[in-house]
């Protein structure tokens, strides 16, 4: 058996060993091992799932070499039919996707010694409480950070000495620039700050994709607040007349979730007639709790732009 792992332009060369791909279009639906945990006791079973999710991390970033990889979280099943009618949605993913990386950094230190490492750069800092000093640090490795990140996702803490973590969306070409980003954080306080960096891995933080039943009675909701007549199923004509006069319909007062539900739905490459049952789909982005569009990505960076 197999489940999806993720989403890719149609590949032109073999996958790995243990990935099949079943091509919709340009794009391609990237399968692998699904998987099998056996025993009953927990700690069998946790050490299952712990070993389970490296391998499938470790599958997923086997892709990375064949371009943008638009990660489906685990449990989720799809079908290449039902992802098919979203190709041009989830090709804008894939195109902002494209030379991207994220990498999770951790940076610790020892809080006590904070005064004593500003009082040798500032006399006044000592009169900061540790919390101020604290703060005033992480502003410093997130300066030295600026020039090169993305975009980022700041994740909780845990525990008294860690000052940052972080998932810091790159350009590829960039990971030089983060080494030596990190060279220079690291000699702020050589003795005193304990860096971790993970990855290269796909922004699977940034972009996961899955699919939800799309039921009549939402869309038929949606359709009568934009002024069709109640339990009425909505033709594609009549939600792309709707998509065309979309300024107007806001200025009548119409649901802006409801006008913009039915213009994704209208932007799909669809027969005419009344809509077949559908499947929306969702990229999810981790601390958001709707769902975002590839717009919530910075734009791609243009090849002469890239670091030398």
């Amino acid at each position: 058996m197999t489940e999806p792992l993720a989403l890719l332009r149609r590949p032109h060369m073999p996958l790995p060993d243990g990935l099949v791909a079943k091509p919709f279009g340009a794009l391609a639906l990237v399968e692998g091992p699904a998987p099998v945990l056996t025993g009953f006791a927990l700690r069998h079973r946790r050490r299952a799932v712990l070993r389970r999710t490296a391998e499938r991390q470790a599958l997923i970033e086997a892709m990375m070499p064949y371009g943008p990889v638009l990660v489906v979280p685990p449990g989720i099943r799809l079908r290449p039919a039902d992802l098919a009618p979203w190709e041009r949605e989830l090709t804008a993913w894939l195109d902002r996707l494209e030379g991207r990386v994220q990498f999770q950094l951790t940076i610790c230190a020892d809080q006590s010694g904070l005064g004593a490492y500003f009082a040798e750069r500032r006399a006044t800092a000592p009169d900061l409480s540790p919390e101020l000093l604290a703060q005033t640090l992480v502003a410093e490795i997130e300066a030295a950070l600026d020039p090169l990140v993305l975009d980022r996702i700041i994740l909780p803490v845990s525990g008294p000495e860690m000052l940052l973590n972080r998932v810091l969306l790159i350009d590829g070409a960039s990971e030089s620039q983060l080494d030596l980003a990190l060279a220079r954080i690291d000699a702020m306080w050589p003795e005193g700050l304990r860096l971790k960096l993970v990855g290269p891995s796909p922004a699977m933080s940034f972009a996961l994709a899955t699919l939800r039943a799309l039921p009549w009675s939402e869309l038929q909701l949606a359709a009568q607040a934009l002024g069709m007549s109640p339990g009425s199923v909505p033709t594609l004509s009549a939600l792309r007349a709707l998509a065309t006069a979309r300024r107007t319909a806001l200025m009548r007062g119409a649901d802006p979730d409801a006008l913009a539900l039915l213009s994704r739905i209208a932007a799909l490459d669809l027969a005419e007639g009344p809509l077949p049952p559908l499947h929306l789909l969702e990229v999810r982005r981790d601390g958001c709790a709707a769902p975002v569009h590839p717009s919530s990505l910075p734009p791609p960076v243009l090849p002469w732009a890239r670091p030398a």
